[in-house]
């Protein structure tokens, strides 16, 4: 007789995974098998050449020990999406208006803080708040070097727009926003 329990559920593997889009749970799942026996994968063993159908919507993020990120890379879908191409720039200079730059900035830290993946979903909604324009993915996967202290995040965003006049606005406008989703991994 075979017990239910002699395959017990590994405690922090969630039973279904929150990760909807197709593109983020093929980056959690690479990210996932570049771990390798150690507590975390380095930059290194990201190779674009394994993930080319991700690497629009990639954003590679310097951790500093300043407790600033920097963005390192941005892929070309996201920089269209973001209005601009950040890449060498620091987060807190870039984003748009002081409750979403706060919000971005915890998230970053929660994940470096938790040194686990993390998923957030958000809805931007129009000025006079009553419907969406858009509605954003995003995955922050953390990396460290020495496979202990985080000093990267490989993170994998993408939008969904309800109202196309909202494309290429994401950086130049702080349209109010509504966190649905909050999940660590």
């Amino acid at each position: 007789m075979t017990s239910e329990f002699a395959n017990p559920p590994v405690a922090s593997e969630p039973a279904s995974s929150p990760i909807t889009d197709p593109r983020l749970s093929e980056a959690y799942d690479y990210w996932r098998r570049k771990v390798r026996g150690r507590a975390l994968p380095r930059r290194a063993d990201i190779d674009p050449t394994e993930i080319p159908k991700l690497l629009p919507d990639v954003m590679l993020v310097d951790v500093l020990p300043q407790g600033r990120y920097r963005y390192r890379l941005i892929g070309t879908e996201n920089a269209l999406a973001q209005g601009l191409n950040a890449t060498g720039r620091y987060l807190d200079e870039v984003l748009p208006g002081p409750e979403y730059k706060a919000h971005v900035i915890a998230l970053y830290d929660e994940c470096v803080g938790s040194r686990r993946a993390l998923y957030s979903e958000c809805l931007f909604m129009a000025p006079d708040r009553r419907a969406p324009e858009r509605h954003t993915k995003v995955l922050f996967m953390p990396l460290a070097e020495d496979g202990e202290t985080v000093n990267m995040v490989f993170v994998m965003q993408v939008f969904f727009y309800i109202d196309e006049a909202t494309r290429e606005r994401h950086f130049i406008d702080a349209r109010p926003y509504k966190e649905i989703a909050h999940i660590l991994l």
